[in-house]
């Protein structure tokens, strides 16, 4: 059994994963030696389209109790591969506790989430000297667990209205497929799947969200977390013209790279904190903090 949480991304490897005495050994063909990672640390691997394993390595990490994800060219886990022995996995320890924890657990979290992303809202207003900021933030503090008064659907009201120039007359339409709310689309889709990935790199359920619930939605769990980044985004799709056509490779190249970017000049990119995002939200199933820390755009640059 693994004796810490570590994840192996091999999904932009190319090159091969084998199995030596109790180790996953990968070998990038760009490199001359390979590296040897113990089986007994590592929780999940991540396998792209361009790595080959042998069949010998897949049964190890069986017996070891690791969970294999098979990811997409975009690097999103399509399938997966799980033990079938005793062995009591930290993945299937992880999600046991995501499966017990209690409502007002969920509610507190989703609750922390609207904050934040209301918050980023008003931060986004602010660079972009728009006003409402104030009144966002006035919204963000009236949250309660759960969000039983929807100041997030108040906030989208107030926030929607004033985030693009004026004379626009702009209305948040998922799926419209024209102008801004096709921009915002491309972007949040790209967005969406990593948080996908983040969130079954974290060994939780995605089906099983804190707010999100859908009979047809496999992945609620990944369109709870990534609320908090949508102001980071929203912020880079304003830069666009209300006319750009994703039909043009710059516009959508520029909606990836507005996902991509740092998040608050941290360090950390939007990937990387909904990866360290993901992985706080598993510890606060298990119990193991009190309190879900929730990043938080802060407008910057």
């Amino acid at each position: 059994m693994q004796s810490q949480w570590r994840v192996i991304d091999c999904t932009e490897m190319a090159g091969r994963v084998s199995y030596t005495r109790g180790n996953m050994r990968v070998k990038r063909d760009d490199a001359d030696t390979p590296v040897d990672v113990p089986l007994a640390q590592v929780a999940v691997v991540l396998l792209g389209l361009k790595v080959s394993c042998s069949a010998a390595v897949l049964h190890e990490m069986a017996r070891y109790g690791v969970s294999v994800m098979l990811c997409d060219w975009r690097g999103v886990p399509d399938a997966a591969l799980h033990a079938w022995t005793d062995t009591p996995t930290t993945v299937t320890q992880r999600q046991l506790a995501q499966v017990d924890m209690t409502l007002p657990r969920r509610k507190n979290a989703w609750g922390r989430i609207v904050q934040a992303k209301v918050r980023g809202q008003a931060a986004c207003l602010d660079s972009l000297s728009r006003d409402g900021g104030g009144l966002l933030r006035g919204i963000a503090a009236s949250v309660r667990s759960g969000d039983p008064s929807n100041c997030e659907g108040h906030a989208a009201r107030e926030y929607w209205r004033r985030l693009f120039p004026a004379g626009e007359e702009f209305h948040r339409v998922p799926g419209e497929g024209i102008g801004r709310n096709a921009h915002l689309d491309y972007a949040y889709m790209v967005l969406r799947g990593f948080a996908i990935k983040a969130v079954i790199s974290a060994g939780l359920i995605p089906s099983l969200g804190m707010h999100h619930r859908n009979r047809g939605n496999y992945f609620c769990l990944a369109d709870d977390i990534l609320e908090p980044y949508r102001p980071a985004i929203d912020r880079r799709v304003a830069e666009l013209g209300s006319d750009d056509s994703l039909s043009d490779r710059n516009v959508k190249r520029r909606l990836v790279e507005a996902v991509n970017r740092q998040l608050n000049g941290t360090g950390l990119t939007i990937p990387s904190s909904l990866n360290d995002f993901a992985q706080q939200y598993g510890l606060y199933c298990e119990g193991k903090i009190d309190r879900l820390p929730v990043p938080e755009y802060a407008g910057a640059e």
